[in-house]
């Protein structure tokens, strides 16, 4: 009894790990990517510096195939400095301006996919 159901469990065990192989729900549709509204919050005075406020802006994507690599960049009156986490990027931008920036995400087959945003960079 102990071997037939051995023999009855090898098949469906490999049955189930076929399906774990399969493509992501999201492969079929393409990348995009997008900031939400207040998704770039103005986090104060940048400690040493004149004119200059802290900020950190956070991106969201979907679709495409895997796992995501979020690239943030200052368009105008912004440039950013770090990641606080792999979607959300730290910068600096010139107090008293609309700051512009934008996120280019890359997928796990190289697709791309680039939004913008802009926000008022004062502390209010």
């Amino acid at each position: 009894m102990i071997r037939s159901a051995a023999r009855l469990a090898t098949p469906l065990l490999l049955a189930l790990a076929t399906f774990g192989m399969a493509a992501p729900a999201h492969a079929d549709t393409p990348l995009t990517v997008g900031f939400g509204f207040g998704a770039c919050t103005d986090d104060g005075l940048m400690p040493g510096k004149v004119n200059v406020d802290q900020f950190d802006c956070s991106a969201g994507a979907s679709g495409g195939t895997g796992s995501y690599t979020y690239t943030f960049s200052g368009v105008a009156y912004a440039s950013f400095v770090g990641y606080i986490s792999p979607d959300d990027g730290w910068g600096m931008c010139n107090e008293g301006h609309h700051a512009t920036v934008q996120v280019t995400v890359t997928d796990s087959a190289g697709a791309t996919a680039s939004a913008q945003t802009t926000f008022l960079c004062a502390d209010l």
